[in-house]
């Protein structure tokens, strides 16, 4: 064996291996200490904020995670991984690290030493972490997660790939401007959205920024001059760092100097219209990120299909829209924007599975719904022209109940029940017509009349506002609820109506039993674990109007009382000649109660400020004689009870004897039946709407006429589902139904304007299927009543 073959088989040793390998990078230590200098900002940024409150762990490991990326990404490059082997080494060993320093913060003093075992208390530990937020969020469907050992994995992770990022794109790639950009990104994203000031950092990364790119500049040049053998690197080098240093120091001084003196807002337009169209997307980020730190508000006013209370109200300062009244007009309103009628049980209220109606300008927004105003006596008619301002998203808002927009809009709809209207029209200014109840007048709202509207509700109301999810409740709400229950049975009114005990649940929530506060979040922290928002605040007793009116709702729930929560704006500040200016801060939920007869009647029981909670005064007027209809419960809904209350209801014995009656009653009954059943159908023929006919009020009409007989519409179903379903119950009036429900279509849906002679088909197909509907719907009854 020659001396160069045994030189070729001895094993490389881990010495020679570390000589092959400069200690020193060629790029210098001041390369390195920029980059890590660059990614340590970041981390500072972040910890700074306190995203993550200081009694769940403090962060001040992040900037050594930022300086191990920086060295993982410096490592790998020296060592001649290449960039994706260095990114793929860097993610596992982040992978090992990260759950480590989660469980280390999570156990804290427990945490132990560096032996074995307490190496894998650490792993556990965040494993179980882990495991509780696929249960929160995942397994029980929870709005938020109690959980934050995560956090500290998911900002140690960022940091670490920040610093990673930069090493590879500095020492691996020689492009510095890369890391520069990806860093500099991440570092400005959180400032933008957190409330703290951290201009020294901006300055720290800004000196760090240029001289980098300085520095890596003079690299190069140094690299070309020994390669083409022009001089003395050294000369070029002291030359560009002597000359960049000037450079950065008049930089920063000037950026400093108009930081402090501009006045001008030059990017101020493509600003205005960013927060709304991020509004959907923070709501939806208050579910994951975690609550802590002072978030800035960004300007975003608005609303969207759902609300979560996060415990920090944190409004802006903005004007959200402007209203012009009638001079006469001295009522004050809230302004609604919605409702939310479905609770997860948790902290998240929505619309649930809201339909969709779309409705011409000036056409009535709600005829057909089961929120339709024509159906509720004591309302008076106002108009309102509406200036959007911050508040600039498509929702139309108005006082209580929105009647006609002059714009094309779609309504929205919780299985039959108003949830908000959007225009379909674009933006700018509207004219609203909306009623308002007449407080105390002959037909009006009062007192006496509410306590004596019975609890007559209608199954779709019932069902879709008496619900109360599992664990939204605890010990101490049910108790808020005894007490108040006990006050409203010393109230005036029947004992158990329902209007007592709301007025006294509204009275109770604004006593000095409970504290207005907007930020909350350490109480929960310290007192909720596990709880709801609902029976966290009925335990802390501090909250904001979220909290407030979501407790309300929930409890009258408990108690069978339709409730949902609205949202929208208190009442702003009113000129004499009308023109009313509401501030975005004046954003606000409450509560409303539903009452047979007079529909729904706000309350609101935020108390603690009395810039925040107004409820609606109600004179309490003559007293009332309850209607006998107003003492029948609800009835049980056929599509959630389907054997209803029937089965409960005892036979009705003689009062004397066994034998029967005799056959002459049942004939006479037969008898008045039949003429009664022979006059309906004389009514309806006659009744039936001259030709020709719109589609939209043919297929109301029969819808509503099939729903007398157990065989409406669903809220979910489309209009071809329930043609398809109506025309199996009532087989021979398929081609009629098809000739209703494609002109609907086509005049809803695709915009289509029918011709007179389409119009007049329509006419004669619905007269047909009223007739057929009416006669089948009349020949089940005696068998569904045996």
């Amino acid at each position: 064996m020659t001396a160069s073959a045994a030189t070729a088989t001895r094993p490389v040793s881990l010495r020679a291996l570390l000589e092959r390998v400069p200690l020193r990078p060629a790029e210098g230590w001041l390369t390195v200490f920029l980059v890590s200098l660059l990614a340590v900002t970041f981390a500072w940024s972040l910890d700074d904020a306190g995203w993550v409150p200081i009694s769940q762990g403090s962060t001040g490991y992040l900037p050594w995670l930022a300086i191990a990326g920086v060295g993982v990404g410096l490592a790998g490059t020296k060592l001649g991984l290449g960039r994706w082997k260095t990114n793929l080494v860097g993610g596992v060993i982040a992978g090992l690290v990260l759950p480590l320093v989660a469980g280390t913060v999570v156990l804290g003093d427990a945490a132990g030493g560096l032996d074995p075992a307490s190496i894998l208390l650490r792993y556990k530990t965040a494993g179980d972490v882990a495991f509780h937020i696929w249960a929160d969020l995942v397994r029980d469907g929870r709005s938020f997660t109690t959980q934050y050992g995560h956090y500290h994995m998911i900002f140690g992770g960022l940091v670490w790939a920040a610093g990673q990022a930069a090493g590879v794109a500095v020492f691996a790639r020689r492009r510095p401007l890369d890391a520069v950009v990806v860093v500099g990104l991440l570092l400005l994203a959180n400032m933008a959205i957190m409330e703290r000031e951290q201009l020294q950092l901006i300055v720290v990364f800004s000196i760090a920024a240029l001289l980098l790119l300085i520095r890596t500049h003079t690299f190069e040049e140094q690299v070309t001059w020994v390669r083409r053998r022009i001089g003395d690197p050294a000369d070029v080098a002291a030359l560009y760092l002597r000359g960049g240093a000037t450079f950065v120091a008049v930089a920063v001084m000037g950026a400093l100097f108009l930081t402090a003196s501009a006045s001008s807002a030059p990017l101020q337009g493509f600003w205005a219209d960013v927060p709304q169209k991020l509004v959907g997307f923070s709501q939806w980020l208050q579910r994951f990120a975690p609550q802590g730190g002072e978030p800035r508000n960004l300007g975003a006013v608005g609303f969207g299909s759902s609300g979560t209370m996060t415990g920090l109200w944190s409004p802006s300062e903005a004007i959200a829209f402007t209203a012009q009244l009638a001079r006469t007009e001295t009522a004050q309103f809230k302004w609604r924007a919605g409702t939310w009628g479905v609770f997860d049980g948790a902290a998240l209220w929505s619309w649930g599975d809201s339909g969709s109606i779309p409705r011409d300008p000036n056409t009535a927004l709600l005829s057909g719904t089961g929120d339709d105003p024509a159906r509720e006596p004591g309302r008076r008619q106002i108009r309102a022209t509406i200036n959007p301002d911050a508040f600039g998203n498509d929702t139309i808002i108005s006082p209580q109940t929105v009647e006609r927009v002059d714009r094309a809009t779609i309504v929205r709809v919780d299985g039959n029940r108003f949830t908000t209207v959007d225009s379909a029209s674009g933006s700018g200014s509207y004219t609203i017509t909306a009623l308002v109840p007449i407080l105390g007048s002959t037909d009006g709202l009062t007192q006496n009349r509410l306590r004596i509207a019975g609890t007559a509700y209608p199954p779709d109301v019932s069902r879709n506002y008496l619900t109360v999810p599992k664990d939204a409740l605890g010990p101490a709400s049910l108790a808020i609820l005894a007490q108040v229950q006990q006050i409203a049975a010393r109230a005036p009114g029947p004992a158990g109506n329902p209007y007592d005990l709301a007025l006294a649940m509204q009275d109770y929530l604004r006593s000095s039993r409970f504290t207005y506060s907007t930020d909350i979040r350490a109480l929960v922290r310290a007192q909720c674990s596990g709880k709801s928002s609902v029976e966290c605040f009925a335990v802390i007793r501090t909250g904001f109007c979220e909290y407030y009116a979501s407790t309300m709702a929930v409890l009258l729930r408990q108690a069978k009382i339709p409730t949902r929560i609205a949202y929208g704006f208190l009442p702003g500040a009113r000129t004499p000649d009308g023109h009313e200016v509401i501030q975005a801060a004046s954003a606000h939920w409450w509560v409303e109660v539903y009452f047979p007869t007079f529909g729904w009647v706000e309350f609101d029981p935020t108390g603690g400020n009395p810039s925040v909670g107004r409820p609606l005064n109600i004179p309490s007027g003559a007293p009332e004689t309850p209607h006998p209809s107003a003492l029948v419960t609800a009835q049980p809904d056929r599509e959630t009870d389907p054997g209803g209350a029937r089965g409960s209801i005892p036979p009705i014995s003689g009062a004397g004897g066994t034998g029967s009656a005799g056959s002459g009653p049942f004939i006479a009954i037969a008898l008045l039946l039949l003429v009664g059943f022979g006059a309906l159908a004389v009514s309806a023929r006659r009744r039936a709407p001259a030709k020709p006919m719109h589609p939209d009020q043919a297929w109301g009409a029969l819808g509503r006429l099939a729903a007398r007989f157990g065989f409406g519409p669903r809220p979910a179903q489309t209009v071809y589902e329930y043609a398809g379903m109506l025309g199996e119950t009532v087989p021979g009036v398929r081609a009629e139904l098809s000739t209703v429900a494609r002109a609907k279509v086509e005049v809803a849906y695709g915009r289509q304007d029918l011709g007179v002679e389409r119009l007049r088909t329509v006419g004669d197909a619905y007269r047909r299927l009223r007739f057929e509907i009416l006669r089948f719907g009349l020949r089940r009854l005696p068998r569904r009543k045996r």
